[in-house]
């Protein structure tokens, strides 16, 4: 069993998804004037992967005749690809046997967070992760939310001197930011 861990990020638009399950090819597509980003892991457990052609192979565009980014074998290997315009094209080996999944993390949630007086308003959590991680929200301790929304919404007075958090679930720890609110006044 090869397991690959992939993400495709379309840069500028933002946008991020799971690579989709494929048979042996798939075409990654970001929309006109942006480009697609894969950030993988390959694992396994063959103690001779590429031997077995166990393989990821990643084209610059939009068939097998586009250049050649890389193939990647190997036990434990990860690797980041962009394509040079909107366009990534992969081929697995039949081989590869693969389950798709992105481990669950907070790396880009802002730990200062800036609201205004009187308005309501929201906190945001981009956790990462695929199959989408379940957010839980907590102020002051308490869970306010838990979902897979990456948005909580609230209304902010002048007694929201409460602490916020969201936390996922990485593999039975969990990983946890605490938010600062600032609050901003119209005038």
């Amino acid at each position: 069993l090869l397991i690959l861990q992939a993400v495709a990020l379309i840069v500028e638009v933002r946008p991020q998804g799971v690579v989709p399950s494929f048979h042996a090819t798939q075409l990654l597509q970001a929309p006109k004037g942006h480009y697609v980003e894969l950030s993988f892991t390959l694992k396994t457990s063959n103690p001779t992967p590429c031997i077995d052609d166990m393989y990821l192979e990643v084209r610059d565009g939009y068939n097998n005749s586009s250049s050649i980014l890389g193939v990647f074998c190997g036990r434990n290997i990860s690797g980041v690809v962009r394509s040079s315009g909107q366009s990534l094209w992969l081929r697995k080996s039949d081989t590869f046997d693969y389950h798709f999944s992105v481990k669950p993390n907070l790396d880009k949630v802002a730990e200062t967070q800036f609201v205004l007086l009187n308005h309501s308003s929201s906190l945001w959590c981009p956790a990462k992760g695929a199959p989408a991680p379940v957010i839980v929200w907590r102020k002051n301790g308490t869970v306010v939310q838990n979902s897979t929304s990456v948005q909580y919404k609230l209304n902010i007075t002048g007694e929201n001197n409460n602490n916020y958090s969201c936390e996922v679930n990485t593999q039975d720890v969990f990983d946890k930011k605490q938010i600062r609110l600032v609050i901003e006044s119209e005038f």
